[in-house]
């Protein structure tokens, strides 16, 4: 599958406060010197993209929308009267914080998806950034933020807890039930830490469970497209994620191609099992029924965000949902191709 990586235009809107976090973050890498500055720069190499830039990095169509909805929050919160728009430099390095968090967080997970392939000392680059995170909060939000640095425990337990019980679960053969991929779902805790610093700004944290619900919807809905787009990556790493349990995949029919390669006979077992799992995927209509899915809970989410006065989420929504409807449209494609393939070599 191919799609446009080229950031949401509701994304674009707020490319100056994003460009506003970059400086900052880009100020304390350069700060720390060598080696770690050295590591810095390797980063962000490394999260350029086609795009060519890591100024996009977190606004590709396929990354949740970590940086805007703290942007979002706020501005409902100047508009409602409830905080002065002189304090949007506060905003911008809460941002600043959230991505150096968010790289920590992503080091973690990249040695943990991949110990191999993964450069694991970018993990002492992380420390650097988990640093600089929780002194920027700290700094930003004073002393009114003792609430905050509760939730701020929580949402980093939640996400550290969650990620190891899927870990735990994309790795046997056990049964894997919406229910569960549901609760894993909420690994992405660490996204309620930035709007939870602009809510305890704006003396609103009543909104905590709120928060939590749209960080988790939304965690739902990128996790089912994340499968689906991701569903080859997932079986090279031998990870049975819900979507691929959800299609009949068994953990003991991955085998690598380390493990095939001097073998013919399983090596044309195993592409078999890979052809019966692309025909549950494509003409079973598995990845459109999960696309379909996913666009559900983000209309569950749009209300929830509505809730929390966050008008210019209904932009990113339409964006978004725009985005899956082409998503579908290519998979719907690729579907029909294989279904006449089939019947000209039948």
């Amino acid at each position: 599958m191919n799609i446009a990586d080229a950031p949401f235009p509701s994304y674009l809107e707020k490319q100056n406060d994003i460009d506003a976090a970059w400086e900052l973050c880009e100020q304390r890498w350069t700060a720390l010197g060598p080696p770690l500055a050295d590591l810095a720069n390797r980063f962000l190499q490394t999260v350029g993209g086609t795009s060519g830039t890591h100024r996009h990095y977190f606004s590709n169509p396929l990354a949740p929308p970590l940086l805007y909805m703290p942007i979002w929050l706020f501005d409902s919160f100047v508009q409602q009267g409830l905080l002065g728009p002189e304090l949007r430099p506060a905003l911008i390095r809460i941002l600043a914080a959230t991505m150096q968090g968010y790289i920590y967080v992503r080091t973690q997970d990249d040695v943990l998806d991949e110990p191999e392939r993964a450069d694991c000392a970018l993990l002492l680059f992380g420390n650097a950034n988990c640093s600089s995170m929780t002194r920027t909060y700290a700094e930003v939000l004073g002393p009114r933020a003792s609430p905050f640095w509760a939730e701020y425990d929580r949402a980093m337990v939640d996400f550290s807890n969650l990620t190891l019980a899927e870990r735990q679960a994309v790795l046997r053969d056990d049964p894997y039930d919406i229910e569960q991929f549901e609760q894993h779902a909420d690994k992405v805790a660490f996204a309620r830490i930035p709007m939870l610093a602009v809510a305890t700004l704006a003396s609103r944290l009543d909104l905590i469970p709120m928060i939590a619900t749209l960080v988790h919807q939304l965690g739902i809905a990128y996790g089912l497209v994340n499968d689906v787009v991701g569903w080859p990556r997932d079986l090279r790493a031998g990870q049975r994620t819900y979507l691929l349990a959800r299609a009949g995949l068994r953990c003991t029919d991955i085998i690598s191609a380390e493990q095939i390669a001097d073998d013919g006979e399983r090596t044309s077992a195993t592409e078999e099992r890979v052809e019966l799992l692309r025909q549950k995927l494509y003409e079973g209509r598995l990845l459109h029924t999960t696309i379909t899915e996913a666009l559900a809970v983000h209309a569950r989410a749009l209300e929830t965000a509505k809730a929390l006065g966050m008008n210019q989420f209904e932009a990113f929504h339409a964006d978004r949902t725009t985005w899956l409807s082409k998503l579908d449209t290519q998979i719907s494609a690729l579907t029909l191709t294989r279904v006449i393939r089939r019947a000209r070599s039948g």
